[in-house]
């Protein structure tokens, strides 16, 4: 049986079968030389074949400084099964690794450098492996090249054991070693010619690789912003919150006059246990001169105690609520945490923001949850509040066919139609983000209308002040004729015989 038709679907086993596969390439190496940017107490070189892993226990342990000196590594890989033994050792020592500045740890190597570890007296080993910006970590296919040849079907029993073996083994790893399900299922099915480099922040954070290297930063950006925030209460964390805890809203606040945006404060806001909660936070770039030993930037940071009531905080009250914490510095080594997700490492070397605007911004963690009865509820609408969002949604365009201060059909039709051209769940129910990006939309034209409601409501005020007419009724056909101006004079006829006759009444 010829080596290529078994070669692709046994590949842990030729990895692990030293018998079939012929040991190539430079033996490793130790050395004690200075590394470029970590503090190596030793660096691995060349292939890793058997033998290295007492190389390595020859070492005095003291070197490593109770893991604050790593092992570095700069290897193109070799013995898969020697590898795992390494790292074996390095996890239960609390030896931690590292990949330095233009070096390079592939295939199996790269296992090697996943068993770096630090020693805690309660939870035992836990994560402690580095990778400079510009160091390549790869994993390649579990295999070995075989000499193209006939096999007896001793041998070929003896290569299927072995991967069964090998498979076991690296499975069995998954945990300790920080490798995702999904990660090891792709490492299983490369080929002899792929390779799976570690390209992305968030593949790197997902094997637990701390990211150092980069430049420090001129100025905050949100993400730095919010990173650094709420990693300080993981009940407003979305990446961490347990079930009906659901972030969903946060807002970056500048602060006017900031020199190059580099003090922020932030609000995140959430449903908790169905209702609204907040966390302050404030937010300084440090970029003063260091001091001798150390780095030239790092964060400060105060958060807040979270609260749920008073409504939506303006930037006054957190700041009154921010006043009494204290400080809290990030030093540069840790700002790798801060790096966007989506970050190609190249990108992530260079993390300057560009100079952001002075005014609120508003953007949503992650999808907005469905909103209920309840969250429009926890409003709080008055009569004259639930006016102004009619009417607010009337000019927008939604028609909710009357402004009377009752979320009739009509309303809540009208907030469905909104909630879908904003890629909403359309549930006609409103919440607190909700309400606020209906304002923000509405803002110019409520303020127009506003402003003539106003201004017909000082008009018909003027009406019912002002006195009242006085008209002069016309004349009607049956009225008596006005009397004429002047003074009433009785005059009369007198006969001979003295007798008055024929008197009238004149106006003279």
């Amino acid at each position: 049986m010829k080596s290529a038709l078994f070669s692709r679907f046994l590949l842990p086993a030729l990895l692990a079968s030293a018998s079939l596969a012929p040991q190539t390439g430079q033996a490793g190496e130790i050395t004690t030389a200075p590394s470029a940017h970590f503090d190596c107490a030793a660096t691995l070189t060349g292939t890793i074949q058997p033998g290295d892993l007492e190389r390595i226990q020859s070492l005095d342990m003291r070197a490593f400084a109770n893991g604050d000196r790593p092992l570095c590594l700069d290897s193109p890989g070799g013995s898969f099964g020697e590898s795992l033994r390494i790292a074996d050792f390095l996890h239960d020592r609390g030896i931690p690794t590292a990949v330095d500045d233009g070096a390079e740890c592939l295939n199996a190597c790269a296992l090697v450098l996943l068993g770096g570890s630090r020693l805690t007296r309660d939870a035992g080993p836990l994560p402690n492996k580095r990778m400079h910006l510009n160091a390549n970590v790869a994993f390649g296919g579990l295999h070995l090249p075989i000499a193209q040849q006939t096999y007896t079907p001793d041998q070929v029993a003896e290569v299927y054991g072995a991967a069964m073996q090998a498979a076991s083994a690296f499975t069995a790893r998954l945990d300790t070693l920080d490798i995702p399900t999904d990660l090891a299922a792709r490492i299983l099915a490369l080929t002899s010619n792929e390779q799976l480099a570690v390209d992305r922040v968030d593949e790197a954070r997902a094997l637990g690789l701390q990211l150092e290297g980069f430049e420090a930063p001129s100025s905050l950006s949100d993400t730095m912003v919010t990173r650094s925030c709420i990693q300080s209460n993981r009940d407003f964390d979305p990446d961490h919150t347990s079930p009906g805890r659901s972030v969903y809203d946060h807002r970056v606040l500048r602060e006017q006059g900031a020199t190059a945006h580099r003090k922020a404060t932030y609000i995140v806001e959430a449903i908790i246990d169905g209702v609204p909660s907040w966390l302050g936070c404030q937010v300084e770039l440090n970029t003063s001169p260091p001091a001798e030993g150390q780095t030239a930037a790092a964060l400060r940071l105060r958060t807040s105690p979270d609260w749920t009531s008073g409504g939506n905080p303006t930037l006054f009250q957190v700041h009154k609520a921010l006043l009494p914490q204290d400080w809290t510095g990030v030093p540069f080594r840790d700002f790798w945490k801060l790096i966007p997700e989506n970050q190609t490492l190249a990108e992530a070397r260079k993390m300057t923001a560009p100079n952001a605007s002075s005014s609120i911004i508003v953007s949503p963690v992650r999808n907005l949850p469905a909103t209920t009865l309840g969250t429009e509820a926890a409003l709080g609408l008055l009569f004259d509040d639930r006016q102004e969002i009619q009417n607010r949604l009337t000019l927008l365009g939604f028609d909710t066919r009357g402004a009377d201060g009752i979320f009739g059909p009509g309303t809540r039709d009208a907030m469905r139609e909104w909630q879908r051209s904003n890629g909403l769940e359309p549930t006609g129910f409103l919440d607190r983000t909700q309400l606020d990006m209906l304002n923000r939309q509405s803002a110019s034209l409520y303020g127009v209308f506003a402003e003539e409601q106003r201004r017909e409501e000082e008009e018909q005020e003027r009406l019912r002040n002002a006195p009242a007419p006085v008209f002069n009724p016309p004349a009607s056909a049956n009225a008596p004729a006005p009397e004429p101006e002047g003074q009433r004079v009785r005059v009369c006829q007198r006969t001979i015989f003295g007798e008055l006759v024929n008197c009238r009444i004149e106006f003279r």
